[in-house]
C-alpha cells in the first residue's frame, strides 16, 4: 500500500540524486529512511527515537532482505538445477554419439560378417562343384578304364578338370609320349628336352611343379615350337614305382590356380589305381583268350569243316552288328559268340557230325543238343557274360520255330538273331559231307527269301550290305572282339575313395 498523509495526500519520496545501492543507504536516505543514528548509539537506539516509524520501516526492510535472499537462493538453485541439466545434456549427447558410433560399427562387423559368409558359401560352393567334377572325371576314368587307350582317356580327364588347352603323359623313365592333346608331338616320339626335364623333375621330387614364363622349372624354357605359358606336372606312381606324367599345359580360362594343382593331384593318384587296373585288366584278358582260343581250336578239331568257319561268322557277324547300331557290349557279345557258337559240338559225336546223309530223329535230337551242351560249357565262364546266351539261342527262328526254347522276333535276343544268319550264311559257303558249297550271290538269295520266317528281316538286310563290305576288303583289318564281355565296367562302379 501506497502511504499517505493524514489528510489522505499521498506522500511523495523526494527524488534522489542518484540509485541506492547498499544496505545503509536503503536505511538512512531512502524513502521512510531511518535518521543516522547518533555517535556511540546503536541502531536499535536510534529505532526507539524515531517513535513508531521505525519498526515498520526495519520490517519492510527485513523483509525485502529475506525476499531477496530467497530470490537469489531460488536463483543458486535454478542456476544449479539449470547446470546439472547442460552436464546431463551433454553426457546423454555423448551417449547419443557414442551409441551411434557403436551402432556403425556393429552394422559395419555385420557387413563385413555378411561379405566374409557369402564368401566362405561361394568358395564352398566352388569346392563342391570342383569336387562334383574330380569325383565326375574319376568314376568316368574307372569307366572309361574298360575300353580304349588307359593314358589318353586320363590325359583327357586332366585337361577337363583344369581346363588346360592341351598336354601330355609321358612315360618313366623313358620319356616316350604315350598320350597327347593339342601339342607339337605324336604318340611314340620322345618327349622333347623341356618336356623330358619338367618330367625328371616331377619324376625326382615326388611332387608336383606349377611354372610360368616367368618362373620356368629349373630355368629352362619350351622351345619356340612349343611356346608355353604356363602348366603343371603331376606324378603317376604305380606300387610306388614311377609310371608316367601328366603335363597340364595354358590354362584356356585364365592362370592356374592352386587348387588347379589339387584337383591334377587328385587325378594323378587315381590315374596310378586306374593303370595298375587297366594291367590287372589285360592279364585277365589274356588269360581269357588262351581260354577262348583253346575252345575254338577245340572246336576244328572236332569237325574238319568248321575250319575257319568260326573266324568268318565273327567277322561277318560284327560288321552287321556296326550297321544295325549296337552299343559296345551287344557288339563285343555278338563278336565272341560268334566265334563259339558251335563250342557245343564237342559233346555230339563225329558219326553225328559228319553223317553224309540225312540224321535220323535220334541223331537230330542229339545235334540240336550242341546249343545246351555250348550253353553250359559257356556260362561258367565269368568273362565270357551274356555269350552264354546267345549261343544257346543263335537256332531259334523268326517265326518261332527253332529250338530250344521256341523263342520268335523280337523274343530272340539280338545277337542271336544276328549269329544265326552269319552262322548260316557261312554253312552255305562251306563244303559238307552232305552238301555242296554254295556261291555268295546264291547265299545270300537264301538269306533274303527266308528272311521272316528263319532270319529277322532287319538283320538279314544289314548283313547283305556287311557281306558286300567285308568281301571288298572295305572292313577294319583284323579289328578282333575287344575287350571280353564279362570284364566290362559295370554301372554300378564307384571311383576309388
Amino acid at each position: 500500500m501506497v502511504p499517505s498523509t493524514a489528510g489522505g495526500a499521498p506522500v511523495v519520496a523526494p527524488a534522489l540524486s542518484r540509485p541506492l545501492t547498499s544496505a545503509r543507504e536503503l536505511l538512512f536516505q531512502g524513502p521512510g529512511a531511518l535518521k543516522p543514528p547518533l555517535e556511540g548509539t546503536t541502531v536499535k537506539q536510534a529505532r526507539a527515537q524515531e517513535g513508531r516509524v521505525a519498526p515498520v520501516a526495519d520490517d519492510r526492510q527485513d523483509e525485502g532482505l529475506a525476499a531477496l535472499r530467497q530470490a537469489t537462493a531460488a536463483y543458486g538453485r535454478l542456476r544449479d538445477s539449470v547446470e546439472a541439466e547442460r552436464h546431463y545434456a551433454k553426457r546423454l549427447e555423448g551417449d547419443v554419439r557414442r551409441v551411434a558410433q557403436e551402432r556403425d560399427e556393429v552394422r559395419a562387423r555385420e557387413e563385413k560378417l555378411r561379405s566374409e559368409v557369402e564368401a566362405a558359401h561361394a568358395r564352398l560352393e566352388h569346392e563342391r562343384d570342383r569336387s562334383r567334377r574330380i569325383a565326375s572325371e574319376l568314376s568316368a576314368i574307372h569307366h572309361e578304364l574298360y575300353g580304349g587307350n588307359t593314358t589318353d582317356m586320363l590325359l583327357r580327364a586332366s585337361l577337363r578338370i583344369t581346363t588346360a588347352a592341351r598336354g601330355y603323359y609321358v612315360s618313366i623313365p623313358d620319356f616316350i609320349v604315350r598320350a597327347a592333346a593339342g601339342v607339337p608331338a605324336q604318340v611314340g616320339e620322345d618327349a622333347t628336352p623341356f618336356v623330358a626335364a619338367l618330367c625328371s623333375l616331377v619324376a625326382e621330387s615326388g611332387e608336383p611343379v606349377q611354372w610360368n614364363s616367368d618362373n620356368p622349372p629349373r630355368g629352362m624354357h619350351p622351345s619356340p615350337d612349343e611356346s608355353f605359358r604356363e602348366g603343371i606336372a603331376v606324378l603317376v606312381a604305380v606300387h610306388g614305382r614311377s609310371h608316367g606324367v601328366i603335363v597340364a599345359l595354358d590354362k584356356a580360362d585364365g592362370e592356374f590356380q592352386p587348387e588347379d594343382v589339387r584337383s591334377l593331384v587328385s587325378i594323378g593318384g587315381e590315374a596310378g589305381i586306374a593303370v595298375e587296373n587297366a594291367e590287372l585288366r589285360d592279364e585277365v584278358q589274356r588269360a581269357y583268350l588262351a581260354t577262348v582260343s583253346l575252345l575254338a581250336d577245340t572246336i576244328e578239331a572236332s569237325d574238319p569243316y568248321t575250319r575257319g568257319h568260326c573266324d568268318r561268322v565273327s567277322e561277318y557277324a560284327r560288321e552287321t552288328a556296326l550297321r544295325l547300331g549296337v552299343r559296345d557290349t551287344e557288339l563285343r557279345v555278338t563278336c565272341y559268340a560268334a566265334l563259339l557258337h558251335d563250342v557245343g559240338k564237342i559233346g555230339v559225336s563225329d558219326g553225328v557230325l559228319n553223317k553224309p546223309g540225312p540224321l535220323l530223329e535220334e541223331e537230330r535230337s542229339l545235334m540240336q543238343a550242341h546249343v545246351r551242351i555250348g550253353y553250359d560249357l559257356l556260362k561258367t565262364i565269368p568273362a565270357l557274360g551274356g555269350v552264354a546266351d546267345t549261343v544257346l539261342h543263335h537256332h531259334e527262328w523268326f517265326d518261332g520255330s527253332g529250338y530250344p526254347d521256341g523263342l520268335q522276333g523280337e523274343q530272340i535276343p539280338l545277337p542271336s538273331r544276328i549269329v544265326a544268319a552269319a552262322d548260316a550264311y557261312c554253312a552255305m559257303l562251306d563244303r559238307r559231307a552232305y552238301k555242296d558249297a554254295m556261291s555268295p550271290a546264291d547265299a545270300c538269295a537264301e538269306l533274303e527269301r527266308c528272311a521272316g520266317t528263319q532270319f529277322d528281316p532287319a538283320v538279314v538286310k544289314a548283313m547283305v550290305a556287311a557281306i558286300e563290305h567285308v568281301d571288298a576288303g572295305l572292313a577294319e583289318g583284323d579289328a578282333g572282339c575287344g575287350l571280353l564281355p564279362g570284364l566290362s565296367c559295370p554301372d554300378t562302379l564307384a571311383p576309388h575313395a
